[in-house]
């Protein structure tokens, strides 16, 4: 992997990690104003920020393909949280920040690949 990837990628790990454990110290019982758009919002700019990172060393690759590699593997989407509960923002911002993390990692092993199911290739995929 390059040198380049390498240190982008921990850049953005870090501050993805800084964002989790800010979400996970908000208490539900009282909402932050704009806490709603800022776990959503975040994470999606934490895997855009991944996206760029990996087609600035695999321009092969393109920016809709790596993006909905990244955020299509979430398993909870917004709209599958129940309504307003107050976890519900928590439960998806710490679901796709999970989920960007985990590409950060597959990345950093050569396991990331845009064009296979969920963008991530497994042991069995070899």
């Amino acid at each position: 992997m390059a040198q380049d990837l390498n240190a982008e990628l921990s850049r953005i790990y870090e501050r993805c990690i800084e964002a989790v454990r800010t979400i996970a110290a908000l208490d539900p019982a009282e909402p932050v104003e704009g806490w709603d758009q800022y776990t959503c919002t975040a994470a999606n700019e934490f895997a855009m920020d991944v996206g760029m990172a990996w087609m600035a060393t695999h321009p092969e690759h393109e920016a809709q393909d790596t993006y909905q590699a990244i955020m299509g593997g979430v398993p909870v989407e917004r709209a599958s949280v129940s309504g307003d509960s107050p976890t519900r923002y928590i439960t998806y911002g710490l679901t796709s920040y999970a989920r960007v993390l985990q590409c950060i990692e597959t990345m950093r092993v050569g396991r990331f690949d845009p064009h296979v199911p969920g963008g991530i290739i497994r042991n069995d995929e070899d």
